[in-house]
């Protein structure tokens, strides 16, 4: 059987529903209406759509990003949002880019002591040393802040992107006030 939200994001895809979230000229309204009828009355049938995801899956579809910006705002409770997180916490190393948008998107909104955000941002640190990925190591390092100083070894995998790339100096000074020379 196929997912529901997933179908429901193919769907706006193809006809071309705004699924921009805080929209001011429509307010993703046709995108809103068929999550609320997804969604149930108290969010469940949306909440276990999400928890089956297949982060593969979702990627492959143009403004999923956005579309799952989307529902997450629109879930009824915290304990929701906990168990979708938990449920994709198995999944973190199937998608790369899946998990870099979790990560960034809506991990970063948890307060750091909580224990969901200190599970996913550990994980993420492995997966980005393993990897050697720049887009993770950018959002960890965003997502720390100073905090990226009791990580040594992601700081050296960011000092190392930042010997070749202005970005991720911007980011280190940003983040964690590192100022790098020029290159």
């Amino acid at each position: 059987m196929s997912n529901p939200f997933l179908q429901l994001v193919k769907k706006a895809n193809d006809l071309n529903w705004c699924t921009q979230p805080y929209c001011t000229t429509c307010g993703s309204l046709e995108y809103h209406n068929e999550l609320k009828k997804l969604s149930g009355e108290l969010g469940g049938q949306l909440s276990n759509a999400l928890s089956e995801l297949d982060p593969n899956e979702i990627t492959k579809i143009e403004n999923w990003c956005d579309a799952l910006t989307i529902a997450f705002i629109d879930l009824h409770f915290s304990l929701q949002v906990e168990s979708i997180l938990e449920s994709w916490f198995k999944k973190i190393k199937v998608n790369i880019n899946f998990t870099d948008f979790v990560l960034f998107n809506i991990i970063k909104c948890f307060p750091s002591d909580n224990q969901i955000h200190k599970k996913w941002v550990s994980e993420c640190i492995n997966i980005a040393l393993e990897k050697n990925c720049f887009s993770l190591v950018e959002s960890l390092i965003l997502v720390l802040g100073k905090d990226t100083l009791k990580n040594p070894e992601l700081l050296e995998l960011g000092k190392e992107f930042a010997s070749s790339s202005d970005q991720m100096k911007r980011v280190l000074l940003n983040a964690c006030n590192i100022r790098l020379p020029k290159a």
